[in-house]
């Protein structure tokens, strides 16, 4: 069972890599306070019956090709990809898309080439596109990109009228070229137009700082698919040295496939539970670790912030439910939905489809809620990108020490 759900769970939308972009999305909704919640009680679990009279559908079929002044633009093919995307668009879900076969093909093409863009993640939220997050070094970070930075236009387009596949493919491009973006910040009243220059992306997904006060601080920007391997070498590394503490940078790390957050949790753990799963018409299921950790017992802070998402919060959500670790920073993104990518359609078209919802071992509904941390910090974004960082020293300081600032909340 497990095996089915790392086939089809692929949880991050990085710009550079459309299979990312198309395999997820995301939605938030904020709310007061977390809530434990029973997975299965957070879904209706009811019968979908069937359209037995599909009389005005066909009615309305008929009208457009009698009426519709343009009659060139009258393909059977367009109209039928048309009434399939208002099929999957009738769900008001973000996360779910109907792809044609020229969408299909790009899509599938790309994976062959290599990985050029500005280096950021991008989803829905509010009906709005927004940046999830810039990748440590990119082009998108270099530019001042910022969670929850609004898109409201690309290259002098405006996004509203795009889908998710659209917009980023139009972000994507050729290496050295440039692209325009234009956002909307909260607390700005105008908006703002950022050029970035396209490059080839190639970013350590694990990397490891060893602070001369001997707390190390191991920063993983995504979960790639040999993110759990670099992870467990420099953990193996770590517990020989027995620093005085670990500080496990997810910030900025819009996720990425689920059994690396599963593994990577099973390194730091002996036991304890990793994520709950509700899928429609199946038991809930529970992954759990694996009972070989690696560093079970050095003191562990987690930093998230608004550009933590999907398997970030699987990990922060993990390794505080289970007392590992205290999580400091700002509320995560909040993506708790699964999606299966459906491709055997006999045109090549594909589907991408939510098919499940997460959870965390006490039941959290992430989309609902976000990760919230045990120690609320705020990150003045200029400030950080010339090298002051609040969060990580006051993380510091409470390996340390025990003991955190006055000015930090604890919500």
């Amino acid at each position: 069972m497990q095996k089915d759900l790392q086939k089809k769970i692929l949880i991050t939308l990085i710009v550079v890599l459309p299979i990312i972009a198309y395999l997820v999305g995301f939605q938030i909704a904020s709310r007061d306070s977390v809530v434990a919640i029973k997975p299965a009680a957070v879904v209706a679990t009811k019968e979908v019956s069937d359209v037995s009279d599909l009389k005005m559908f066909w009615q309305v079929w008929e009208k457009v090709k009698e009426k519709y002044v343009d009659i060139e633009d009258l393909t059977p093919q367009k109209m039928m990809y048309g009434a399939i995307r208002g099929i999957v668009e009738s769900l008001g879900d973000p996360h779910s898309e109907f792809l044609d076969p020229t969408q299909s093909k790009e899509f599938l093409d790309s994976l062959e080439g290599n990985l050029t863009g500005i280096g950021a993640e991008v989803g829905i939220r509010d009906s709005s596109l927004i940046i999830v997050s810039p990748l440590r070094g990119s082009p998108a970070e270099k530019a001042g990109l910022l969670p929850g930075d609004h898109i409201f236009k690309i290259d002098g387009e405006i996004t509203t009228h795009l889908s998710l596949f659209e917009a980023v493919e139009k972000i994507r491009g050729k290496e050295g070229t440039q692209v325009t973006i234009t956002i909307f910040r909260e607390g700005e009243v105008e908006s703002r137009d950022v050029t970035i220059t396209r490059e080839f992306i190639d970013v350590d997904s694990v990397v490891v700082t060893k602070r001369e006060d001997g707390i190390t601080l191991i920063t993983v920007s995504t979960f790639a698919d040999d993110t759990a391997i670099e992870f467990k070498k420099v953990l193996a590394q770590l517990a020989a040295e027995k620093p005085k503490g670990v500080i496990l940078d997810l910030r900025f790390n819009g996720g990425g496939f689920l059994d690396a957050a599963v593994e990577m949790a099973s390194q730091l753990m002996s036991e304890g539970e990793v994520v709950k799963i509700y899928e429609r018409g199946k038991s809930d299921q529970t992954l759990s670790v694996s009972g070989f950790a690696v560093l079970p017992q050095t003191p562990l802070v987690v930093l998230i912030n608004e550009g933590s998402a999907s398997s970030s919060e699987i990990l922060a959500g993990a390794l505080r439910d289970n007392g590992r670790a205290k999580i400091f920073g700002k509320k995560s993104f909040g993506k708790g939905t699964v999606q299966e990518l459906i491709r055997d359609f006999a045109d090549g078209s594909m589907l991408r489809i939510t098919v499940a919802k997460w959870f965390t071992p006490k039941g959290v509904d992430v989309t609902a809620e976000g990760i919230h941390p045990d120690f609320e910090i705020n990150l003045n974004a200029k400030e950080f990108f010339a090298g002051k960082d609040t969060q990580l020293d006051a993380a510091a300081k409470y390996l340390l020490t025990g003991k955190v600032e006055k000015s930090v909340t604890n919500p």
